[in-house]
């Protein structure tokens, strides 16, 4: 008897190999070409960098790309399957995308050119790898919207609802209060109830976290939904109580000074963990049955120079923006 080669299936382990080659390549013109559109953009990305290093609102801004490679590569068993296709209604995309970011600039909205910059990323990979790829990976993609510093709008509804939970708590608990103007005056004290105190920045990094967590676990939009409901609900509670433990800890003599802040991380701490432990409870079936997307049962081969076209065709599209600022600019 002799071995004359491996045992190794046909067609099974080669095609496999076969794919992460081919994705390798295409997966470095998607790199390369993302680091231009960086390079176009730096002023409106660094405006972003800057928003999360100078406010610990928008820290998490740092982990979202981090983040979203990793929900990617855990949706990898889904998209390896499926062939990349350039498509031209991803240009078509990025050609309004420019023209937004465009109207942002002349109009000094910060905003509206940080949201146009971050959705060019997922119309960049509409562009280079297709629809078909671009709907399987919409939810990791999603989680591209916690990279904008733009939520701080809603921060005088959380300030109004954290005052109006402290007062319903005072009134449960039979201690007499004075209210007005978000100031809250007890025998022991006088508490202002500031924007700060609104929770934004525990939603925003909790509101990531359920999101990321809805993403792995659960395949139904409609649960996924219900689930980022729930968080936001308990996380605005949990807030409202978090703001008053602290005026009641203070009043009774039970805390005060750096307590204040040992107090908020417990409560946060206590609350995340609550959130998932609730959301494993609503599990879905993972198994690959599960996953209703399209996928492809022959790979024809990558076209490259097919997607080296489209990356350029992309970036060529994109320039024409800062490209006119810079013509108006000099008009001016």
């Amino acid at each position: 008897m002799r071995k004359i080669g491996d045992s190794t299936i046909a067609g099974v382990v080669p095609d496999e190999q076969s794919s992460w080659a081919e994705w390798r390549v295409t997966g470095l013109i998607l790199c390369i070409t993302s680091l231009c559109v960086v390079g176009l953009f730096w002023e409106t990305v660094r405006s972003m960098i800057e928003a999360w290093a100078g406010s610990r609102t928008f820290a998490h801004g740092f982990l979202v790309l981090p983040a979203m490679g990793y929900l990617i590569w855990c949706y990898r068993h889904m998209w390896i399957q499926l062939e990349p296709a350039p498509s031209a209604w991803g240009v078509a995309a990025l050609i309004l995308l420019g023209s937004g970011w465009f109207v942002g600039y002349v109009t000094d909205v910060v905003w509206l050119q940080q949201a146009a910059v971050v959705a060019m990323f997922p119309g960049l990979m509409w562009a280079i790898l297709g629809k078909e790829i671009v709907k399987t990976l919409s939810w990791p993609l999603g989680f591209l919207v916690f990279m904008l510093p733009v939520e701080t709008s809603i921060e005088p509804w959380l300030q109004d609802f954290t005052a109006w939970f402290i007062q319903v708590g005072l009134q449960l608990t039979n201690i007499p209060y004075h209210y007005e103007d978000y100031r809250i005056v007890l025998t022991t004290g006088t508490w202002e109830v500031s924007p700060d105190c609104g929770g934004l920045r525990y939603l925003l990094p909790g509101l990531a976290l359920g999101y990321a967590f809805a993403t792995l676990i659960y395949r139904q939009p409609a649960r996924r939904l219900v689930f980022l409901a729930l968080c936001a609900v308990v996380l605005m509670v949990a807030n409202g109580i978090r703001a008053y433990g602290v005026i009641v800890g203070d009043h009774f003599g039970i805390a005060d000074g750096t307590d204040h802040r040992v107090f908020s991380y417990t409560i946060y701490g206590l609350t995340m963990p609550l959130l998932l432990w609730l959301g494993l409870r609503w599990q879905e079936n993972m198994t690959g049955t599960s996953f209703p997307h399209r996928t492809l049962d022959v790979r024809h081969g990558l076209d490259t120079r097919k997607t080296i076209f489209m990356a350029f065709a992309a970036l060529a599209v994109l320039a024409v923006a800062p490209l006119s600022v810079w013509l108006w600019l000099d008009r001016l």
